[in-house]
């Protein structure tokens, strides 16, 4: 059964410990053009680069989120956490990549030494932590009953501390246009295609559903939709010293307003 994680158990996410397993269980995974639709649109192997990074050739940037492949924090729909390596996240097809960089047999039937990606897929996996020397990024997935604009994505990184419930997510996907910048004078650009990220944010509103929102004081205090608590809303920023332009803070912010000011 498909387990797409409801909102109100975010809290239990990414607690991983010593019980984590190290081998993806078999229907957890998939070819690649199963999932990834506009992925393998461009990708055949004669035309990509996966080493410590993964490019497509004529295209400029990468489809994927990170810059280099990164352990992952797994949790299934077992109810089980998985420690694998080389994950990312297609930005393209949102969707979560594995780079079999030591291949194994067993992965044959879906995938070569040629081509050695695999998809985790979505149907089984609620929440996933992507691990770098420079930060995690948290990943859940979320109904998409559970906002009042339709997302264009199903997986979301959120910015709550454990055990906070998550109040802001965000969306994060790509898409592909020309590169006009191969046309300007004086570049060194070369390649026809570039990868072009978009952004949104979402947060938690008094009905306790999410809505887009430009990280602003203004555009935040809108969405919450809350007038009655405006002015102790806009005392606990100035009080706190939050800026609503860092996702963290405005977390902080929503905490404060479900725990000490939502009726």
């Amino acid at each position: 059964m498909n387990k797409i994680i409801t909102i109100t158990i975010i809290t239990i996410i990414l607690n991983y410990g010593l019980f984590a397993q190290e081998v993806i269980p078999r229907g957890y995974y998939s070819t690649l053009g199963n999932n990834n639709f506009e992925l393998s649109k461009i990708t055949e192997v004669e035309n990509i680069i996966i080493d410590n990074t993964f490019h497509i050739k004529n295209y400029l940037g990468t489809p994927l989120l990170l810059d280099n492949w990164s352990k992952a924090e797994v949790l299934f729909n077992d109810g089980k956490y998985y420690n694998i390596p080389n994950v990312n996240y297609d930005a393209l097809d949102d969707t979560f990549l594995v780079y079999l960089k030591h291949y194994k047999p067993e992965y044959n039937q879906f995938a070569s030494e040629d081509f050695p990606l695999i998809t985790l897929t979505d149907n089984s996996l609620i929440a996933i932590s992507l691990i770098n020397e420079q930060d995690t990024a948290r990943f859940v997935q979320v109904s998409p009953e559970r906002f009042v604009q339709k997302p264009k994505t199903k997986f979301f990184e959120y910015f709550a501390v454990e055990p906070k419930e998550a109040l802001v997510l965000k969306s994060i996907y790509k898409k592909i246009e020309k590169n006009h910048m191969k046309d300007m004078p004086y570049s060194n650009s070369l390649e026809d295609y570039q990868f072009l990220t978009l952004n949104t944010y979402y947060i938690k509103n008094k009905n306790k559903f999410f809505v887009s929102v430009h990280l602003n004081k203004k555009s935040v205090i809108k969405a919450i939709g809350d007038s009655a608590a405006e002015k102790k809303l806009k005392k606990y920023i100035k009080t706190n010293h939050l800026k609503m332009t860092k996702p963290k803070d405005v977390q902080k912010l929503l905490t404060y307003y479900f725990d000490e000011l939502s009726r």
